[in-house]
């Protein structure tokens, strides 16, 4: 992806993307503006609001929301484009052309190519392809040409040791080989993640751990201070944090045993402590002891 340049990309899923994106936000040399349809607490759950600039395109009137109106979305665009170097990330380009017409969604491509020509920034817009019909998706591509997303930006590696003591690197990425199964609440089930070790624990290890945990629902703002200590330091409260979750899952695992053998209320709250990490050892001493 060449800088002062515009891309279309197709893509699948809003995880596809967003995966993207986390690996392009773990980069401290790019700025990364982003206009997404989710709101910032949905974007939690799959990237580090902190290191991207994000935006939620909807028409209601929010803290962090810009209507879907190309003048809008144009003007912040311009704004960045002068300073610092990075990408542009904006999504919605169907609900775009259904606001405001083809003709007038082809023209804001155009601007926003000839803008970011000779730039240090890149912009990119995820597009799933079917939406739209054939020759004017031939005419989008022309102005901004289809690129695939590298899936292998970062590669992000854990040294596990096996009995033998023989270690072995492993991708962080491969950990969760499986798709979260999800709850009948919607809730995906928590699963127990291979452990991190102390030896090469650092920061991306830590921020990519935080962002498996928040996918599973779980609040794990207690170990978000340690991003910024020292790795020793921060290997302790993410010992503290692991071992807390450890024991949410066993909870779990115990609470799902007793569906139908307790009250639809007591259920539901305990679920909800759980992914707060609240409340722990009431819910230990309730559960095994019933």
């Amino acid at each position: 992806m060449e800088k002062g340049h515009i891309y279309t990309t197709d893509f699948t899923s809003d995880e596809e993307i967003l995966s993207w994106i986390d690996r392009k936000s773990q980069s401290k040399d790019e700025h990364i503006l982003l206009f997404s349809r989710l709101p910032h607490r949905r974007l939690l759950e799959h990237i580090d609001i902190n290191s991207v600039e994000a935006y939620w395109l909807t028409e209601r009137v929010t803290e962090g929301a810009i209507l879907p109106e190309m003048d809008g979305i144009l003007e912040i665009i311009l704004n960045h484009l002068s300073n610092h170097t990075g990408v542009v990330i904006l999504e919605g380009l169907e609900w775009l052309v259904t606001k405001n017409g083809e003709d007038s969604t082809l023209s804001f491509v155009r601007k926003l190519r000839d803008s970011v020509h000779r730039s240090a920034w890149s912009i990119v817009l995820p597009i799933r392809a079917l939406a739209f019909e054939s020759l004017w998706l031939a005419r989008l591509r022309r102005e901004a040409p289809s690129m695939e997303l590298s899936k292998a930006e970062i590669d992000i590696e854990i040294e596990t040791f096996a009995d033998d003591g023989v270690s072995e690197m492993i991708a962080l990425d491969d950990v969760e080989v499986e798709p979260l199964e999800i709850l009948e609440d919607g809730s995906p089930r928590l699963i127990m993640l291979t452990r991190l070790p102390s030896v090469g624990f650092n920061e991306s290890l830590l921020r990519k751990r935080i962002l498996q945990w928040r996918r599973m629902g779980l609040d794990v703002s207690e170990v978000e201070p340690a991003l910024t200590m020292d790795s020793e330091d921060a290997y302790v409260l993410y010992a503290v944090v692991e071992e807390k979750v450890r024991r949410a899952v066993d909870l779990e695992r115990q609470l799902n045993q007793m569906t139908g053998s307790i009250s639809a209320t007591d259920e539901a709250t305990s679920r909800f402590r759980i992914r707060q990490l609240t409340g722990l050892d009431e819910l230990e001493n309730r559960l095994y002891r019933d």
